[in-house]
């Protein structure tokens, strides 16, 4: 499934069925200010994070184990916080655990039986002043999954999930025990701010405002490998054989980094400003835009993609 959360008064969040690209579920928040949602690791869990009318954070957890036979989700669980939170995730291992993060705090949250969600806050002392924590990851990855896959009974301690790492807008990236919910190191690695991290056991990815994607070893020493964009990377992630890592921007742009041969290619282009115009070359089938991002750019029809871009310094 792929859940998607719309913004506004009464935020919507649909869910749809990957293979037919139907939506299957819908349900309306009593939040505004939608920010995230996540699946827990079984897929029976949907939560997500936003502002409720008083203005305070509220997380809500649906129970969606039964949309593909077209009953509605259910609350399984809601719990208001005082506390600001940008990111929000299940641990892999663990459908009633999460961890989330955002301005000067990080913490643990526990979903109990009695429907309500406890939280936990990682000691940070002076690293949680004016810091914004901006998004977070755990030290898992294919290798992990089969271990833990294998085995009926796996504890926390046993199944190969040791850290948790958070990203800031200070350009410094935080290492957390999952066991311990303590803060371990923490790592320098841009000037810029860090919009978006991801993990496995071999390395970490970062997308931030310099407009790079980096690739880093979990000593964080010297990155391996970098890819500069033409607007600042938000969302990264790794895919489950390790060798690929696919990267958004907030222009809307949209390309996969093969680490095998260290190639990047774009799989998809989009103007970052209002589009004033367009119009459709016959002859070589194209769509022909300008936009107010000072480019000009013309679209194969066949595969969608860009073909040409004209850049002007003016306008």
């Amino acid at each position: 499934m792929v859940a998607s959360a719309q913004e506004g008064k009464n935020s919507i969040i649909r869910i749809w069925d990957y293979y037919t690209a139907r939506c299957i579920s819908m349900v309306t928040m009593p939040v505004s200010s939608l920010k995230c949602v996540a699946f827990s690791p079984d897929g029976r869990l949907l939560a997500c994070v936003g502002k409720d009318s008083h203005n305070k954070e509220m997380i809500t957890i649906w129970d969606i184990s039964k949309v593909h036979r077209g009953e509605v989700p259910e609350i399984a669980a809601r719990q208001t916080s005082e506390f600001n939170i940008l990111c929000l995730k299940f641990s892999p291992i663990d459908n009633c655990r999460l961890v989330s993060c955002g301005k000067e705090n990080i913490r643990f949250w526990r979903v109990r039986e009695t429907n309500n969600i406890r939280g936990s806050a990682v000691v940070l002392n002076h690293h949680a002043r004016n810091t914004v924590f901006t998004s977070l990851d755990f030290e898992w990855g294919a290798t992990s999954a089969a271990v833990y896959g294998s085995a009926n009974h796996v504890s926390r301690e046993n199944a190969s999930l040791k850290r948790v790492y958070v990203a800031s807008k200070h350009g410094m990236i935080y290492q957390i025990n999952y066991a311990t919910e303590a803060l371990e190191r923490t790592y320098r690695t841009n000037d810029s701010a860090i919009y978006t991290i991801a993990v496995n056991e071999e390395f970490c990815v970062t997308g931030s405002e310099d407009k790079f994607l980096r690739v880093w070893p979990l000593d964080f020493c010297e990155f391996l490998m970098e890819a500069k964009h033409e607007g600042t990377v938000c969302q990264v992630e790794i895919s489950t054989d390790h060798l690929r890592v696919v990267c958004g921007t907030l222009y809307g742009s949209l390309g996969i980094l093969d680490k095998s041969n260290q190639r990047y290619r774009t799989l998809i282009r989009s103007h970052h400003n209002a589009i004033l115009s367009m119009d459709f070359h016959v002859p070589k089938r194209n769509i022909i835009t300008v936009s107010s991002d000072n480019t000009i750019r013309l679209w194969d029809l066949q595969n969608y993609d860009q073909a040409v871009e004209f850049s002007s310094p003016i306008d």
